[in-house]
């Protein structure tokens, strides 16, 4: 069964009406998209496109990119772990940002 894929711009459309917690969400949206194009290899960039927003299963991105499922899991298990480093980052820079000095 394949789920529904991922869209980025779907999401930067609810945020944009949920208002101040939208701006938090069109934020985070955005340093995804960033750190997805700016952090990520080339492969890890393909496996995560093709598995997270076109929907496809390990197997089908695997057989599109000509390598075994397991190596796209290894993939995804490393650009996921990449992100979430990214992300701490962002958070902590965030929030010293706004601390009064």
């Amino acid at each position: 069964m394949k789920r529904k894929p991922l869209s980025l711009e779907e999401a930067g459309a609810y945020s944009e009406d949920a208002g101040p917690a939208g701006e938090s969400t069109a934020w985070a949206t955005e340093g995804l998209r960033l750190a997805i194009e700016r952090e990520l290899t080339a492969r890890q960039r393909e496996c995560v496109e093709l598995y997270y927003y076109q929907g496809l299963t390990m197997e089908e991105v695997g057989k599109r990119l000509g390598i075994g499922k397991a190596t796209v899991c290894r993939h995804l298990q490393k650009s996921q772990a990449r992100l979430q480093r990214v992300a701490a980052y962002m958070q902590i820079g965030r929030r010293t940002a706004k601390q009064p000095k």
